[in-house]
This record gives C-alpha cells, sequence and structure tokens, in this order.
C-alpha cells in the first residue's frame, strides 16, 4: 500500500477485522430471510419485514469500515439510526427495510464515485484531524446504535410485551410496538442474536480504544472477527433446536 492510499485513508482490502465480520453477519443474515420458509413466515406476517431492515444496516455499517471517508461513515452512521427506529416499532417495518436499501444504494453509489474519482468528498474542505475524528467517532455512534437493538428488545419490548401478551387475543398481539413487530418473547434465537450484538459493540470499543485513528493502517485486532462467527454458530443451534 503507498503512502498516498495511507494519506487518503485507504484501507488495506486485505484487512481481517470487524468491518469484514458484520458485513459478512449482515449478508448470512439477509440470506436467511430471503429463504423459502423465511419468506413464508413474511407473507403470514409481514411484520418479519424488520429482519430485513437489520441485515442491510448491518452490510452497510461492515462494508463502510472499509472505506475511509467522511460522506461513506456519515451515511452509515445515518442508516445504522434505523436500527433503533426499527426496533422500537415506531414505524412500519416494511418502510424501513425499503429505506434502509435506499441508503445502502446512496451510500454505494457516493464510494463508487470517490474510488472512481480517485478523490474523496469534502476531503480538502476539513482539517486532517477534523477528518480522522469524524471517521473514527462515526464508527463508534454506529457500534452502540446497532447495540440498541439488543437493548431495546431486553429493557422496553420484553416487558411491556411480556403484560400484552397477558390479553390474550389478537388485540393483545397489536397493540402499541406489536403494530410493527411480532411477538419474539420467546424466540430464543432473538435473546442470542441481541446478546451477541451487545457483546460486539462492547468488543469493538474495545479494539477502536486499542487502535486510536489507527491512520498507518495496521492490521486490526480478530477478537471481535472471530466472535460474529460464535454469534452466526449459536443463531443457527438455538434456530435448529426450535425447527
Amino acid at each position: 500500500m503507498s503512502s498516498e492510499d495511507i494519506e487518503m485513508g485507504r484501507p488495506n482490502k486485505y484487512q481481517v477485522g470487524p468491518g469484514f465480520g458484520f458485513f459478512l453477519l449482515g449478508l448470512i443474515y439477509l440470506i436467511f430471510w430471503l429463504m423459502p420458509f423465511a419468506l413464508g413466515a413474511f407473507a403470514e406476517d409481514p411484520r418479519w419485514a424488520h429482519n430485513w431492515a437489520y441485515a442491510i444496516i448491518i452490510i452497510t455499517i461492515g462494508a463502510s469500515f472499509h472505506h475511509k471517508s467522511i460522506t461513506s461513515r456519515i451515511i452509515s452512521l445515518i442508516q445504522s439510526f434505523m436500527m433503533p427506529l426499527t426496533a422500537s416499532g415506531l414505524v412500519n417495518t416494511l418502510l424501513m427495510a425499503i429505506l434502509t436499501v435506499i441508503i445502502f444504494s446512496i451510500w454505494a453509489v457516493v464510494v463508487f464515485i470517490e474510488r472512481r474519482s480517485g478523490r474523496l468528498f469534502f476531503e480538502e474542505r476539513i482539517s486532517k484531524r477534523t477528518w480522522q475524528w469524524v471517521i473514527m467517532h462515526s464508527m463508534i455512534f454506529s457500534w452502540i446504535l446497532v447495540a440498541h437493538m439488543g437493548l431495546l428488545f431486553f429493557f422496553v419490548r420484553l416487558p411491556f410485551e411480556a403484560q400484552l401478551d397477558h390479553i390474550g387475543t389478537w388485540l393483545g398481539q397489536n397493540l402499541a410496538f406489536l403494530t410493527y413487530l411480532p411477538p419474539e418473547r420467546r424466540e430464543l434465537v432473538t435473546y442470542v442474536f441481541d446478546i451477541n450484538l451487545i457483546i460486539l459493540a462492547i468488543l469493538f470499543g474495545y479494539e477502536q480504544f486499542k487502535m486510536g485513528y489507527n491512520i498507518k493502517n495496521r492490521p486490526w485486532p480478530r477478537i471481535s472477527f472471530w466472535y460474529i462467527w460464535v454469534t452466526v454458530a449459536t443463531g443457527f443451534i438455538f434456530l435448529g433446536w426450535i425447527l
């Protein structure tokens, strides 16, 4: 990698780190929810569309890790805000899935233009110190917002979902956030996945603290990368047990 690449913040494409692992996690997540049996679940209850939104958000954040530019990271940060918004059940999750696809498409176009032209947007208008700060902290905030998926589930959805479930009628299954989200209080896979996302966010934070701005693009620690595969494996194990 040339000194120019380092100066422009172009990452080593062979570097294995949380971005690559997160991208693969989102891709596996998306493929699973595009399988025939998963589409059947969506046909029965369109509220399961929230999983498409989650997968696309994770893919965007993972991919943005490998393109260090202000626009790439800011668009990724905007995308990450869709995570707690989707998990809260405030908005139709199918609409949220469509919105995340649009945001990802914008990100892909911007990255294509920057790589094709060999120049990064706003590079000459922002000081290097500010540039580095925004690039690093936008990613940190993205990890935190992803962890909100699990935090919302355990500290908001579970307590209220139990109360709504006691109603025991169709009405109880379609009140409050359950208008746009399916009941998941008895879904063990959801527990496992959300717990692992919180752990991953903590690992990402630790690794980012250890690496700092990483201007010279040193190899990233692989703790979070390997833990992502623990997340995938445990998810499939519990899913197989339930099925």
